[in-house]
């Protein structure tokens, strides 16, 4: 009983929060537009990953126009300057 007790408050104490990320997996940093609770003109660096926001986000490479939306804890994912969705 103490054992079950025990994990309800810690699932009530301890929520699940959930960031989506990008990830960008070009050997060049990419000038992006992140548009999450509010826009932002931002870039990231070559080969790096970052949480980015609660979601839902849209994250659109300014130099090809390539944009996609995520939330919850998805990754969006940057490669040969084209953003694409994916868990």
């Amino acid at each position: 009983m103490r054992i079950l007790f025990a994990v309800a408050v810690l699932a009530v104490v301890a929520p699940a929060t959930y960031a989506v990320k990008v990830a960008n997996r070009d050997s060049s940093s990419h000038d992006i537009l992140l548009k999450c609770s509010t826009t932002t003109h931002t870039s990231i660096g070559a080969s790096s990953t970052r949480d980015v926001g609660n979601g839902p986000c849209t994250v659109t490479v300014k130099k090809t126009g390539s944009s996609a939306t995520a939330s919850g804890d998805a990754t969006l994912t940057i490669k040969d300057g084209k953003v694409s969705a994916g868990k």
